[in-house]
């Protein structure tokens, strides 16, 4: 009996040992991580937590605060990167509403002068309201864009015959190629070509593509709509000897557009609207540069034509 007793004394001192060594070692490792945690907030050193840990737990624990150290760098990361492109955007707002607004100051100050004769009067006060009118469009597409971009600004989603919507804005544009001369090459399928979204925005997509392209254009457009393999391919081409692969990179990026607007050849932020009412639709946009001509390709998942009697 005495020896039982004996060995579980012995026993109980060796668990409570064993416990108070694991004890120990574990707030051990505490201070470790406390200590690495210290440094990296310190800005001291961007080596995360070591995961080299004996405890399981711990270990897992320092997984965790790592995945969360990257989570924090991430969002830290797009919130300078956003920053930057917010403070680019006013100087950008600043200059392309400041340049129009001076020219008009400009022309109407020479329109006021004394001893001008009436044809240059009239002259001076056209270009001064053909500014103007320039300045309330790019106005009205900030703001546009501004709404588009909220959360609160839901579009529809309801099936659109797009071939449809196309013939329709092309028969609305007829006067505006007459003008410039341009006879645009037509690839539009006999099929109706049926989509999920809204037909409002569909239709102020293919507004903003194609006058666009009559805009910068240097030869002829190129309009096609496909369907093929389960997507609705809408694509608009034309003549781009003048641009940039990164140009072409970032067209959609209202931030860049400014950059482009001191050539002269601003798109003003029509691509942008394009894009968000895209991404709103569920579809996607993309540009590219081949043998000096751009394409801007708009695709839609296919909606099942049999819901469209």
């Amino acid at each position: 009996m005495k020896v039982l007793v004996i060995a579980l004394i012995v026993t109980l001192v060796l668990i409570a040992i064993f416990l108070i060594a694991r004890l120990l070692a574990l707030k051990k490792e505490m201070k470790n991580m406390v200590a690495q945690l210290r440094k990296y907030n310190n800005r001291q050193t961007d080596k995360k937590i070591d995961l080299s840990l004996f405890d399981k737990n711990l270990e897992q624990l320092g997984t965790e605060v790592n995945k969360l150290m990257d989570l924090y760098v991430d969002e830290n990361r797009k919130r300078t990167r956003f920053e930057k492109e917010l403070k680019q955007m006013i100087a950008n707002m600043s200059h392309d509403l400041r340049t129009p607004l001076t020219s008009i100051t400009g022309y109407i100050q020479m329109a006021e002068k004394e001893n001008i004769p009436p044809e240059e009067r009239g002259e001076l006060l056209a270009i001064a309201k053909s500014r103007a009118k320039r300045l309330e469009s790019l106005l009205n597409e900030f703001f546009e864009l501004s709404v588009i971009e909220s959360n609160d600004y839901l579009l529809k989603s309801e099936g659109i015959n797009l071939r449809n919507v196309t013939i329709e804005v092309l028969i609305s544009f007829y006067d505006r190629f007459q003008e410039k001369g341009m006879e645009p090459v037509l690839s539009i399928t006999d099929e109706d070509v049926f989509i999920r979204g809204d037909t409002s925005a569909a239709a102020r997509v293919m507004e903003n593509l194609f006058a666009n392209a009559i805009k910068h254009s240097e030869g002829k457009i190129q309009i096609s709509l496909q369907e093929q393999n389960g997507t609705v391919r809408l694509m608009v081409k034309n003549d781009a000897s003048s641009l940039t692969d990164e140009a072409v990179r970032r067209m959609f990026d209202r931030f860049y557009m400014a950059d482009q607007s001191r050539t002269g050849k601003s798109t003003g932020l029509g691509l942008s609207i394009v894009k968000s009412l895209m991404e709103k639709m569920g579809g996607k946009v993309t540009a590219k540069l081949k043998d000096e001509q751009l394409s801007i390709i708009c695709e839609w998942k296919s909606a099942a034509t049999e819901e469209h009697p």
